[in-house]
C-alpha cells in the first residue's frame, strides 16, 4: 500500500484547525510581546542616555534582535554600545555598576540586579532584561570579559542572526515562527527552572533541525520535527558561532550530560503531547 496517499479528511480538517490555533497564537505573541519590549527599552534608554556627558546609543541584541522574543523565557538581551563615551575607559566591572546605580535612581519599584556581564532588570510584568555593555569596533563587538574584567576579543552577534535569516528564508521564513512556537510550549511545559532551556540555545537547535529540512511547511509539521529533532540535537554541544564562548549550550556541560539526557526527555515530553493534540482545546490547555 503506498505510503503517498493523502491524509483521512478528518485528520486534515484536524490539522487544519490546528494550524489555524498556531496562527492565531503567534499573533498572540507577536502584538503583546512587541508592545511591551519597546515600552520597557524606551524606559531602559532614558535611564541610561545622556547622564553625566556619557550618551550610551541602543543596539538591539538577543532575541530582540532576532525577532524570536516570547514572554516567559528570559532571553531579551540589549547591548549597551558605549563608544563615544568616556566610560571607555573604564573596566567593564565599573561600567556596570555604573549602568546598575543609573537604572536604579530611576526605576526605584523595579528589581535591579548585576552580574559579571550585564545588568538585569525585571519589570512587574514579569519581563526580564539584560543589559550587556559593549564597545563596537569594524569587525565586531566586545563585550565583558568576567573571567578578567577585561573588554573581551572581539564577537560578531551578527554571524548568528545571518545564519538564522539564511535557514528561515530556506523555509519560507516559518523557522522564526516555530521557534516562537516552542519557546511557548518550553515555557509552560518546563517547570523546573533548573531544566528550562535558553532562548539562544533553542534557536541554535532550531538552525541545525531545518538546515536540510525538506518536509511540509506548515506549523504544526514543523513544530513536531523540531521536537523531535531537538530529542537529538541537545545532547551533543553547538559551537558558538559568535565568538563569546565555546559552546552555545555551555550551561549544559560536556556531551551527553545529565542536564542534556534531561532536556533531552523534557523535548521528547513536548512532542508527545503537542502531538495528541487534536482540537483548539487540548492547544489551549497545553500552551496555556
Amino acid at each position: 500500500m503506498s505510503s503517498n496517499r493523502a491524509p483521512a479528511p478528518i485528520a486534515q480538517a484536524q490539522s487544519n484547525e490546528i494550524n489555524g490555533w498556531l496562527r492565531e497564537k503567534l499573533k498572540e505573541y507577536n502584538d503583546r510581546d512587541h508592545t511591551a519590549i519597546n515600552r520597557h527599552i524606551k524606559t531602559l534608554r532614558k535611564a541610561l542616555e545622556y547622564r553625566n556627558a556619557d550618551v550610551i546609543p541602543t543596539l538591539f541584541g538577543g532575541s530582540v534582535h532576532r525577532h524570536t522574543y516570547v514572554d516567559g523565557l528570559s532571553d531579551v538581551d540589549v547591548l549597551m554600545v558605549i563608544n563615544n563615551s568616556k566610560l571607555t575607559s573604564q573596566s567593564p566591572k565599573n561600567v556596570i555598576e555604573y549602568m546598575h546605580a543609573q537604572v536604579r535612581r530611576r526605576l526605584t519599584k523595579t528589581e535591579v540586579s548585576s552580574g559579571a556581564l550585564a545588568v538585569t532588570v525585571r519589570f512587574a510584568d514579569g519581563m526580564e532584561i539584560q543589559i550587556l555593555p559593549a564597545i563596537r569596533r569594524k569587525t565586531g563587538v566586545r563585550i565583558a570579559d568576567p573571567t578578567r574584567n577585561q573588554w573581551s576579543n572581539v564577537i560578531y552577534p551578527d554571524r548568528f542572526a545571518a545564519k538564522l535569516t539564511k535557514v528561515n528564508q530556506a523555509n519560507r521564513r516559518q523557522v522564526i515562527p516555530v521557534i516562537k512556537l516552542a519557546k511557548g510550549l518550553a515555557a509552560q511545559s518546563i517547570q523546573n527552572d533548573d531544566e528550562k532551556i535558553q532562548g539562544y540555545h533553542m534557536e541554535s537547535i532550531a538552525i541545525i533541525a531545518f538546515r536540510n529540512y525538506q518536509g511540509p511547511t506548515d506549523l504544526r509539521s514543523m513544530l513536531i520535527h523540531f521536537c523531535e529533532s531537538a530529542t537529538e540535537i541537545v545532547l551533543e554541544p553547538i559551537k558558538d558561532s559568535t565568538g563569546q564562548s565555546i559552546n552555545a549550550d555551555e550551561y549544559m556541560k560536556g556531551a551527553r550530560s545529565p542536564k542534556r539526557a534531561r532536556a533531552s526527555s523534557n523535548f521528547r515530553e513536548m512532542l508527545d503531547r503537542f502531538r495528541a493534540c487534536r482540537s483548539r482545546r487540548d492547544l489551549e490547555r497545553l500552551f496555556g
